[in-house]
C-alpha cells in the first residue's frame, strides 16, 4: 500500500513542479533578454511577507490563499522598487538591493514570530523559504499547472511585442508601441512565475528557476522562439530530475535539487554548446590564431621572395612569426609546417635548408596582402560599417559588406 501512495505523491509533485519549471523557463527568457533578471529576485524575496500576512489576515493555510497574498506582496515590492528609482536618486541595483533586504527581513520576522504570538496551525510557513513539495496535493498541482499554462499562453500571444521591446526599446517606442506597459506586463508575469515557484523551490531559490534555464538555452540558439522553447524544456527536465532524486533519497529537499539540476544543464551547455560553448570558442580562437600565424609566415616568405635570390630558411620565417605573435618559436614552427603541408612553400633543389614560395603560395600571400590593404582603406574611410564584420584574415571587404570592387 505504501509504494502506490509514494508513487502517486511523486507523480502529483512532478506534474506541478514540471509545469512551473517549463513556464518559468519561458517567462524567464524574456526577462533575461530584457535584462530584468534581478527584478525576479526582488519579487521572490518580497513574497515571504505576503505568505505571513495572508495567514495573519485569513487564518488559513491553503495554498491558493497564501499564493494570492504572496503575489500581492511581490507586486508591492516591485512597486516600491519603481518608486525608489523614479522619485529618488537611487540607482537600479541599489533599489533592488533595498527591496530585497527590507522585504526579506520583514518576511523572516513575521514568519518566525507568528508561532510565538500564539497563532494556531501556523507551523510550516517557514517551508516557503526552500519549498515544500512534499505537501502538495492534487488540487495544488492543478493550480500550479493552470497558472503555468496561462503564463506560457500570455507569452506566446505577446511574443512579437515583447521581443521587440527586449532588443530595441527605443525603436519600439518610436514605432508607437507602449514600451512601459509591455515592461510592466513582463514584470507582472515574472512576479506570477516567482509566486508559482514558491512551493517548488522556495523564496530563496525561485529566481534561479527563472534565470538559469534561459541562460543555458541561450548557449544553443540565436532564435528567440527556439530559446523560449528550449528554456522551457530545460526547466521542465530540471524539475523532473529534482523530483526524481528527491523521491529516491527522501532526506534531500526537492527545491535545491531542481536548482542543482538546472545548474548542471547550464554547466554542460557552457562547455559543449556548438557555437557559444567554451570548447567551441577555444577551438575557434585557436583556429583563428593559427590562421593569423600562417598569414604572418606567408608575409615573411613574400618579403624574402622579393629580396636577394628569393629563398629563405625556416628559421627566418619562424622568427618573423614569433616577433608578431605570442607563442614564440613554437608558433612560428607550427605556421611553417602548415605552409609545407599545403604546398605553399617547397625546398630548393640542391640548396641547404633553403626554401622558396610555390606559385600557389605566392598567390595566397599576394591575395592576403590585397585583402589587408583593402580592409585598411575601409577602416580608414568607413569604420562603422567595418566594425561588426572585421576579424583576422577576412575575405575581401566586398564579400562582407556587400560592395563591389571594394578589394580592388
Amino acid at each position: 500500500m505504501t509504494a502506490p501512495v509514494i508513487a502517486y505523491n511523486t507523480f502529483v509533485v512532478a506534474v506541478g513542479v514540471a509545469a512551473v519549471g517549463f513556464a518559468a523557463g519561458v517567462v524567464g527568457s524574456l526577462c533575461v533578454l530584457r535584462k530584468r533578471a534581478l527584478v525576479g529576485d526582488a519579487a521572490a524575496h518580497a513574497t515571504l511577507v505576503g505568505v505571513a500576512c495572508g495567514f495573519l489576515v485569513t487564518g488559513r493555510r491553503d495554498l491558493a490563499t497564501l499564493l494570492a497574498a504572496a503575489l500581492v506582496s511581490a507586486v508591492a515590492g516591485l512597486g516600491a522598487m519603481v518608486l525608489l528609482r523614479r522619485f529618488t536618486r537611487t540607482r537600479d541595483d541599489a533599489a533592488i538591493a533595498i527591496v530585497i533586504g527590507v522585504s526579506f527581513g520583514l518576511g523572516i520576522t513575521l514568519v518566525s514570530g507568528i508561532p510565538a504570538w500564539g497563532y494556531a496551525d501556523s507551523a510550516g510557513l517557514e517551508q516557503f523559504l526552500l519549498g515544500h513539495t512534499a505537501a502538495l496535493t492534487a488540487a495544488d498541482a492543478t493550480l500550479l499547472a493552470s497558472v503555468a499554462c496561462v503564463a506560457a499562453i500570455v507569452v506566446a500571444i505577446g511574443l512579437k511585442e515583447a521581443t521587440l521591446v527586449a532588443f530595441d526599446a527605443a525603436f519600439a517606442a518610436a514605432s508607437g508601441w507602449p514600451v512601459a506597459v509591455i515592461d510592466y506586463l513582463l514584470v507582472a508575469l515574472v512576479a506570477v512565475m516567482v509566486v508559482a515557484g514558491l512551493p517548488a523551490v522556495g523564496a530563496v531559490l525561485v529566481t534561479a528557476l527563472v534565470v538559469i534555464p534561459p541562460v543555458a538555452a541561450r548557449f544553443w540558439t540565436d532564435r528567440v522562439g527556439t530559446m523560449l522553447l528550449l528554456a522551457g524544456v530545460i526547466g521542465l527536465v530540471a524539475a523532473l530530475v529534482g523530483v526524481a532524486v528527491s523521491a529516491m533519497r527522501p532526506g534531500l529537499a526537492t527545491g535545491p535539487l531542481v536548482v542543482l539540476a538546472a545548474a548542471a544543464i547550464f554547466g554542460v551547455s557552457f562547455l559543449i554548446a556548438p557555437e557559444r560553448g567554451w570548447i567551441a570558442r577555444r577551438i575557434r580562437a585557436r583556429t583563428l590564431a593559427d590562421a593569423w600565424s600562417r598569414g604572418l609566415a606567408l608575409d615573411a616568405c613574400l618579403r624574402a621572395a622579393g629580396a636577394g635570390d628569393g629563398t629563405f630558411t625556416p628559421v627566418d620565417v619562424e622568427a618573423a612569426v614569433a616577433g608578431d605573435r605570442q607563442g614564440g618559436r613554437r608558433a612560428g614552427a607550427e605556421a611553417f609546417a602548415a605552409l609545407v603541408r599545403t604546398a605553399a612553400v617547397a625546398p630548393v633543389a640542391g640548396g641547404r635548408d633553403a626554401w622558396r614560395l610555390t606559385a600557389a603560395g605566392r598567390a595566397l600571400a599576394e591575395e592576403r596582402r590585397r585583402r589587408l590593404d583593402a580592409w585598411a582603406r575601409v577602416i580608414e574611410h568607413d569604420p562603422d560599417d567595418a566594425r561588426e564584420a572585421l576579424t583576422i584574415d577576412l575575405p575581401a571587404p566586398g564579400a562582407v559588406l556587400g560592395r563591389t570592387g571594394a578589394g580592388s
